[in-house]
């Protein structure tokens, strides 16, 4: 009966012994196997990684990229800015220069009043002259009542009166209008150099961003496949071995009972110093992947704060192009406003300078029309002038003759009274008529003498009028040249702003593409991240399993070699216990005491004292089939057919 119980127990504990080799055997191979799904998938997630600082550097070279196009946008505007300080500088060269040309029109109209005025003042002294000759005329016809000799020097006043006439033919009223109009040339240089700066920075971004979308759907292509990859190992990974599969493994297996202890005592030793090596090189390299996982954990909470950085910069720089589009839209309307205003003062600029334009050439025609009729009462005058002076030379003759002809008549005085007062009387009526010759003469003088300061108050009027209006004119003509340039200037600047707005609004076109297309890059940046992230918690979660698997089959080592040891030792001592001996349940490490309730019992098998709840298997043994209460190595011991006791929970480990 002893022998065939040994050999039982022999065949048992070979039995464990090629199950615990067969469990190792699986063990190692699942563990080799998850080591290099996880050296894979760490490999993946560093590359991945490495891509995703790649992505992050390029967006923030984008960033930077956009930054420089802000600046030179910035740099253009002041461009611009200066290039209008420039035309306004030289739109005021050219008004200096319109106003020199104006000085000088007034300083030759000044210069052609001075002319007049001192051909006046040679008029004046010409009639001086001759008012003084009528004065010596006058006197010497009184003279010739006593019979003077002396004559009125004829040839002297014929050539005043030629050299007034000379003078009063003269055109003295010749004076040129001349005025010297530059016109503005508008110069479009600058605007097609800002033109040509803005495309030469806006295609290397189109390339870069073709590029970039590109990797992006070289990384998506990669992506697909690596999940595609990653559904294959997946499949064929074997999962960590459940408590099912222990009892699985272990049902009707171990039915064993105590066995030699000296046959096998050194290969056993043997086995359980390497079995404790193996778990030491376990446990460190566990600490080494927890490193790892710690360290990955760390990477990707750092790639989440970039990307929130990144999201709350692309927010912000969502909000500043908001901002910007509401000013743009502002200054349009401004813009707009401004456009219509300055096309109703165009309108009525133009208005008032036909009306003025109209103006004008009503005064010039009615200072021509005046011109012209002082051009006629001069030549009147003149031809007055000729004839006094045809009929002055044809008195002085008469006179002459008649002087002439009484001086070499020989005088025949009468003899008788009669006679002698008959001569009296006919010279009395020749002096009667020669006084009222000379009246007449002098009535003639004085109305061509009030016929000439008439003229003359006439000339100097007309020459007011005409310098007045001349003088409101050059004004009106001043104002309205500079409204003229004012308007063309405020035009230029229109037409300039306009395509600064234009330019500005594609440029505004182009970056809001390119942020659509880095908020498209970002977004899959994103959705790439999240895959990582769900990558890294499905690693560690199978990392936490194959951990806890370890411990359970690291427990489980323990404890099936410590009841192994129990075991051995059994045949060395009395495999009954007694109560006092014990403090503790072997089964649940719970300490027997005072304060505890738990009664002690012993196992009926093994003898070992254990806690009620410890011994709640029962055995029916014996011929009567009695009842025994056993723990629970002994019921899977006796009982085949029950599952393993550390099946349904890994058993304590030794204390």
């Amino acid at each position: 009966m002893e022998s065939t119980t040994d050999e039982k127990d022999s065949d048992a504990i070979q039995q464990l012994q090629a199950d615990s080799k067969k469990l190792r055997d699986e063990f190692d191979s699942q563990r080799a196997k998850f080591k290099e799904l996880f050296l894979q998938k760490e490999d993946e997630l560093i590359r991945k990684n490495k891509e995703n600082e790649d992505l992050q550097d390029k967006l923030a070279k984008l960033q930077r990229e956009l930054d420089d196009a802000k600046s030179q946008l910035v740099v253009t505007n002041i461009t611009l800015e200066s290039s209008l300080e420039a035309e306004k500088r030289k739109a005021e060269s050219e008004i200096a220069s319109l106003q020199r040309l104006i000085h000088e029109t007034v300083e030759e109209s000044s210069s052609s009043k001075t002319v007049y005025d001192t051909e006046i003042r040679k008029l004046q002294k010409t009639i001086q002259v001759l008012e003084n000759e009528m004065g010596a005329l006058k006197s010497e016809r009184h003279s010739v009542q006593e019979q003077s000799s002396g004559l009125v020097p004829s040839v002297m006043l014929s050539a005043v009166t030629k050299t007034l006439a000379r003078k009063l033919g003269a055109d003295v009223f010749s004076s040129q209008d001349g005025e010297s109009y530059q016109k503005i040339e508008n110069d479009d240089d600058h605007t097609k150099e800002d033109a040509e700066v803005l495309r030469s920075l806006v295609v290397p971004l189109e390339e870069e961003i073709k590029a970039l979308k590109d990797k992006l759907r070289a990384t998506d292509r990669q992506l697909q496949k690596c999940k595609q990859c990653r559904h294959i190992p997946e499949q064929e990974v074997p999962r960590a071995p459940s408590n099912q599969s222990l009892a699985s493994v272990g049902e009707g297996q171990l039915g064993v009972s105590v066995v030699d202890e000296n046959k096998k005592t050194v290969p056993e030793q043997s086995q359980i110093s390497s079995q404790c090596d193996m778990c030491r090189n376990y446990e460190a390299q566990l600490v080494k992947e927890q490193q790892k996982v710690s360290e990955l954990q760390s990477k990707v909470s750092a790639c989440e704060k970039a990307a929130e950085k990144h999201r709350e910069e692309l927010l912000k720089e969502i909000g500043f192009r908001k901002d910007m589009e509401e000013k743009w839209n502002e200054k349009k309307e401004e813009h707009k406003q401004q456009v219509a205003e300055l096309s109703r003062r165009t309108e009525c600029a133009e208005q008032d300078l036909k009306e003025a334009q109209l103006l004008f050439k009503q005064t010039c025609n009615e200072v021509e029309q005046r011109l012209k009729d002082l051009i006629e009462d001069r030549e009147n005058v003149a031809k007055e002038l000729t004839r006094l002076q045809k009929e002055n030379e044809s008195l002085a003759g008469k006179y002459t003759a008649h002087s002439q002809e009484l001086q070499s008549e020989i005088i025949n005085l009468p003899n008788t009274v009669e006679e002698l007062q008959e001569v009296v009387l006919k010279t009395i009526q020749d002096l009667i008529i020669a006084k009222v010759g000379k009246e007449a003469t002098e009535e003639q003088m004085n109305s061509l003498r009030s016929d000439i300061m008439l003229l003359k108050d006439q000339i100097t009027n007309d020459q007011q009028e005409k310098e007045s209006l001349e003088n409101s004119l050059a004004t009106e003509i001043n104002t309205l040249k500079k409204q003229l340039h004012v308007y063309e200037k405020e035009k230029r600047h229109f037409l300039l702003m306009e395509n600064k707005l234009t330019d500005l609004q594609e440029a505004h076109q182009k970056v809001l593409n390119q942020l659509e297309e880095t908020n498209r890059a970002k977004k899959l940046v994103e959705d790439y991240s999240s895959e990582l992230k769900s990558r890294i918690s499905s690693l560690q979660q199978e990392l936490d399993n194959s951990e806890a698997v370890q411990k359970d089959f690291v427990r489980l080592s323990q404890s099936l070699q410590v009841q192994l040891e129990k075991i051995r030792d059994s045949d060395n001592q009395v495999r009954w216990q007694y109560e006092e001996d014990v403090e503790e349940c072997p089964g649940c490490r719970t300490a027997f005491g005072t304060t505890t309730k738990k009664k002690k019992q012993n196992c009926k098998h093994c003898g070992q004292v254990y806690c009620t709840q410890c011994l709640s298997h029962v055995v029916y043994s014996g011929p009567n089939q009695r009842a025994s209460h056993v723990c629970d190595v002994c019921h899977t011991l006796l009982v085949k057919s029950s599952a393993p006791y550390f099946s349904t929970e890994v058993p304590h480990s030794p204390g």
